[in-house]
């Protein structure tokens, strides 16, 4: 066996050698050059096991075999490798046949003897005693200092990343990880080569300059000056051009540069910006539509304008926003980065318009069905779907619900009101002409073989609460003789109005639907009547609280109406968006004013039971694995390993370090939904026992908005953001 223990440097014997003799020895913290030569002597150690007898006994140990270890030296030359590694031929750690000696010198494979014939220009050289200033030694030391200017060149990737940083600067002590050095020197002043200019892009001239937190839609372009040219930028495709404007996506110059633009080449000169919307690229639709009016009924395909832009009302589902607070066409939210624009989630730009349309000319009366007499002329009172007047003698009709609300407003008078050129169309649509007149057909119409009996009450004035869906009232539309109508309150949020609009006037087709004629009286429909309710004798859910924060959809509760004698009604939690309602305290507690926003009233009850919410309030532990990634730094990771910092050949230490990424996962409990929480992929919240789990990018930036709530209707936008996954154990 052999063992090398240390390195022994041999001591500096100078003087006319045979050029097989040793050169000086290595001097720690010497200056060594490329191709200077040294010398080093290296103790081997050399270990023998013999058997002896008799086992134990004077030198023979008890295991009857004898270790013997015999030391020899050597002493070989070594010579200062090239640039790069020249550079660690003067540190310590690198010192001939030590750990890292291979990377700065070369080793003679034969052993030396004697002393070789030329020393190296720095190691001491014996001169002739002069002014008594000769060191006892007998050597004295002169020290010549030299520059020499080279040339440089940054090596191509992934080496180039290195050559902005200090230490890595030219013919420093890690410069050849970076640099590649000219081998002569060069003097005076080179031209730097032109940088080499990317092929042009397809366009003519520069688009803007990108601007940090600005808003870009897919496929916009924009300009970056960069050393000698400027280049040419695409924002990404939907979705990810989201990520355009935003702090770490810049382009050409950010880490995640690529992720969001795609370089198109280089321009020259300028162009008109190409952030959109761009009155340069987009359609000329000639007259503007009516105005955008909040809070006005949109459906798919309706156009509108503002600021002389044309928006269109996009396809279902997202149409339903389109009527929307926040979804205000052109407007935004937040500021630099965080701007967003959830307009272009419901409505699109088709063009810029510049004035008013011209009233449409009214068809060809030779293509028009000529439909008898003339029903009366528009005016501003209550139209339903199906009612018909004349302007003109033309003949329009009246739109289906929800647009139908518009017939009689004022600034929808079909084809005649200057102020809203085009608004009509929204409403009324033409079927004809007329000559002469008939009777109106505006409803309501009394119809003696389309009656619901006996009337119920008159209706009176009130608040949003005053009636419920399903109740019914009466108008009196004529005294002489006497007739009567009866109107339907409809289903919530629009029952709201049925309290404050009287069924014929203007307004009062929000709330009311036509349910036909009646005669006499009944008793009044309506709800709750306490006496029409289905009673529930096995028990009465727990009582209605209102410091209680945490109703879900189809929870149960009670509330009393009467102690004596003790009359309790049951009310079920509403579905979204109702149910955040359920937890605001008294002002939505059951029967009270505001109580119709969040509860629904099914039936009374007696006695006590279990709350039995729909979905079943669950009541087990349902947990998930939150999972995180954890990101630890490993030091002295192996120079040219995966994933370490130091590429191959760069001496080890705690400055190669590599980046572990450990998965982390942890189980929490699952909790409904809540507007206070951040989601991200893979989170789960529950609705009842269901379980959802939010879906992967981009999906998951809906999974914190209310509008994407989890509920038991699939038709909702929840999908969107969120998967049914099984439901929790029971």
């Amino acid at each position: 066996m052999i063992q090398i223990n240390s390195i022994i440097l041999t001591a500096a014997l100078l003087g006319h050698a045979s050029a097989q003799g040793c050169y000086p020895a290595y001097i720690i913290d010497g200056s060594y050059s490329a191709g200077e030569m040294v010398s080093a002597t290296t103790i081997i150690e050399s270990t023998s096991t013999e058997s002896c007898t008799p086992p134990g006994t004077g030198l023979c140990p008890s295991s009857g075999f004898e270790t013997t270890t015999v030391t020899t030296t050597e002493t070989h030359n070594y010579e200062c490798k090239s640039e790069p590694s020249s550079q660690f031929c003067s540190q310590s750690a690198f010192a001939p046949n030590g750990i890292y000696s291979g990377q700065a010198w070369i080793k003679e494979s034969a052993e030396c003897t004697g002393n070789a014939s030329i020393a190296p220009a720095t190691v001491p050289v014996p001169v002739a005693w002069s002014d008594g200033l000769c060191p006892s030694s007998g050597f004295e030391t002169t020290t010549v200092t030299t520059t020499e200017t080279h040339n440089y060149e940054c090596k191509s990737e992934p080496s180039s990343q290195f050559c902005s940083q200090s230490a890595f600067a030219p013919n420093g002590i890690y410069s050849g990880q970076a640099w590649i050095m000219e081998s002569a020197e060069c003097t005076g002043t080179a031209v730097s080569p032109a940088a080499t200019i990317p092929a042009a892009w397809s366009g003519v001239g520069c688009p803007a300059a990108f601007s940090a937190g600005a808003t870009y839609d897919a496929a916009d372009v924009v300009s970056v000056a960069e050393t000698g040219f400027i280049m040419v930028y695409q924002c990404a495709d939907e979705p990810t051009n989201e990520f355009c404007g935003q702090n770490g996506y810049e382009p050409g110059t950010s880490q995640f540069s690529e992720q969001a633009w795609t370089a198109l080449g280089s321009c020259m000169g300028t162009i008109a910006p190409t952030s959109s919307p761009s009155f340069d690229t987009i359609m000329d639709a000639g007259g503007c539509p009516a105005e955008y009016a909040a809070g006005a009924g949109y459906g798919a395909g309706d156009q509108v304008s503002k600021d002389g832009l044309v928006y269109e009302c996009g396809p279902e589902p997202m149409s339903g926003h389109c009527s929307q607070i926040g979804y205000e066409p052109g407007t935004s939210t937040g500021t630099g980065a965080q701007i967003v624009e959830y307009w272009r989630q419901a409505w699109t730009v088709v063009g810029v318009c510049d004035g008013t349309i011209a009233p449409t000319t009214a068809p060809s009366f030779d293509v028009l069905t000529d439909v008898g007499g003339c029903p009366d002329v528009w005016s501003v009172q209550t139209y339903e779907e199906g009612d018909r007047v004349s302007s003109m003698d033309l003949v329009y009709e009246c739109a289906a619900d929800p647009l139908s609300r518009h017939c009689g407003q004022a600034g929808y008078e079909p084809n005649t009101n200057p102020s809203t050129p085009d608004a009509w169309k929204s409403a009324w649509t033409l079927v004809g002409y007329c000559s002469g007149s008939i009777g109106p057909t505006s409803s309501p119409s009394f119809d003696p073989a389309n009656s619901v009996g006996g009337c119920p009450e008159e209706w009176e004035r009130g608040s949003n609460v005053s009636y419920d869906e399903g109740d019914m009232v009466n108008v009196v539309v004529s005294t002489m003789p006497l007739r009567q109508i009866a109107y339907r309150c409809k289903a919530w949020p629009l029952s709201g109005h049925c309290g404050q609009f009287s069924p014929i006037e203007n307004g009062g087709d929000l709330g009311w639907t036509f349910a036909g004629s009646c005669d006499g009286s009944i008793g009044p429909t309506a709800s709750p009547s306490f006496d029409a309710l289905t009673v529930d004798a096995s028990g009465c859910p727990e009582e209605f609280s209102a410091s209680k924060t945490d109703y879900e959809a189809g929870d149960l509760v009670s509330f009393s109406v009467s102690e004596s004698p003790s009359r309790d009604l049951v009310y079920q939690c509403r579905e979204y968006p109702n149910v955040r309602y359920c937890n605001q305290g008294a002002t939505f507690a059951p029967n009270s004013q505001f109580g119709t926003m969040a509860w629904t009233l099914i039936g009374a009850c007696s006695g006590t039971l279990a709350p039995t919410g729909s979905p079943v309030q669950y009541m087990g532990m349902c947990q998930f694995d939150k999972c995180v990634i954890v990101e630890t730094v490993q030091p002295n990771c192996v120079p040219g390993s995966d994933g370490c910092s130091c590429l191959a050949g760069f001496p080890a230490g705690a400055d190669c370090v590599k980046t572990i990424e450990t998965e982390n996962c942890t189980p929490q409990n699952v909790n409904p939904w809540s507007s206070s929480v951040q989601y991200v992929e893979d989170d789960v919240v529950r609705l009842g026992a269901k379980q959802f789990k939010c879906r992967e990018w981009p999906n998951f930036i809906w999974c914190s908005l209310e509008a994407y709530m989890p509920t038991m209707d699939e038709d909702d936008f929840w999908p969107q953001a969120w998967t049914a996954i099984q439901d929790c154990p029971p």
